[in-house]
C-alpha cells in the first residue's frame, strides 16, 4: 500500500445535484487494478455508504457520520472502530433546548423520509438509508447567527459541536474526519502509504488537514476551506467527480513517475 486515498462523497466523489459517480467510475477501476486504497470519509450513515460501496464493488474500509465511526465490510464478521456517542443519548436534550428557547431549526429525527427526499433530492430508498443516523443530527438553521452562536454554546456544554457540510450543518461529537484516519494509520505504521483526501467542504477542513496531499474541490463553499498541514494542495478547477477525476489523474502521474517518495521524507 504505497497510497492511501481518502475521499468525501456529496459534491466531491458524486455530484452534487444528482448523487451521480459515472465521471469517476473509470478512475475508481484504475485504483482497483493497481492495489491503492479508496476509503470512503462521509457524513452519510453507514447503511447508505455501504449501499454505495456495493454498487461500485468496493469492500474497502469506510468512515461514516463526519468521523463517528470506521468500518471494516470485507472481513468476516463486519466490524467497527467508534469514536462517536450514539445520537439516541443526546438528541432528547437537543430537542429540550430548542423548545426552552424557541429556536427555529429542523432535522432529519423531525422529518419522514419523503420530506428527507424532497430536501435533498435523494431516491425513496437512500432516503430511507440517510435517515438512520447513529451518531449525528444534520439540521437546517433558520433561526438568526446570534441564536446559532448561542446554540453552539451550548451544545459544547453537551462536549457536542456545529459542523457545517454542503447542504445541512450536523450536530455531532467532538470528533471529526481526521479522527478514523489517524487511528487507522497507526495500525498501518509500518506501511507508511502517502496519503491523499479529497473534500470540497468545511466539515473536509480536517480530513484534509490529515493528509500529505489535499485535493480541494471547487463547490459554493470550497472557499471556506483553512488548510496549514498537508505538503501539497490541489484546487481543481471542476467541481463534483470531474474534479475528482482531474486530481486524481494528477496525482496518479506523479505516482507512476515516482515523485511521491519525498512525501513523508
Amino acid at each position: 500500500m504505497t497510497l492511501l486515498v481518502y475521499t468525501d462523497l456529496d459534491g466531491s466523489l458524486m455530484e452534487h445535484d444528482t448523487y451521480s459517480i459515472s465521471p469517476a467510475e473509470p478512475l475508481l477501476a484504475q485504483l482497483r487494478l493497481r492495489g491503492i486504497m479508496l476509503v470512503m470519509n462521509s457524513s452519510k450513515t453507514a447503511v447508505e455508504i455501504e449501499f454505495i460501496q456495493q454498487r461500485l464493488g468496493l469492500s474497502s474500509p469506510f468512515v461514516c457520520e463526519n468521523g463517528a465511526a470506521l468500518h471494516f465490510p470485507d472481513q468476516e464478521e463486519s466490524r467497527k472502530q467508534v469514536f462517536g456517542r450514539p445520537r439516541s443519548a443526546w438528541l432528547p436534550e437537543i430537542h429540550a433546548l430548542r423548545r426552552k428557547h424557541k429556536w427555529s431549526f429542523q432535522g432529519f429525527a423531525d422529518w419522514s423520509e419523503h420530506e428527507i427526499s424532497e430536501l435533498t433530492g435523494l431516491g425513496a430508498v437512500e432516503a430511507r438509508l440517510a435517515r438512520q443516523r447513529e451518531f449525528s443530527e444534520p439540521i437546517l438553521w433558520a433561526a438568526t447567527n446570534k441564536d446559532r452562536k448561542l446554540f453552539e454554546s451550548q451544545l459544547a456544554q453537551l462536549d457536542l459541536k456545529l459542523i457545517e457540510g454542503g447542504r445541512f450543518f450536523s450536530i455531532q461529537g467532538s470528533y471529526d474526519k481526521s479522527v478514523p484516519m489517524r487511528w487507522f494509520e497507526r495500525q498501518h505504521a509500518q506501511r507508511k502509504p502517502v496519503t491523499v483526501a479529497l473534500g470540497d467542504s468545511p466539515n473536509d477542513s480536517a480530513m484534509l488537514n490529515a493528509a500529505q496531499i489535499a485535493v480541494v474541490i471547487k463547490s459554493a463553499k470550497s472557499s471556506r476551506i483553512s488548510l496549514q498541514g498537508p505538503e501539497k494542495i490541489i484546487h481543481t478547477s471542476q467541481p463534483g467527480p470531474a474534479g475528482w477525476v482531474q486530481a486524481m489523474t494528477e496525482i496518479l502521474a506523479w505516482h507512476d513517475a515516482g515523485k511521491l517518495s519525498t512525501f513523508g521524507s
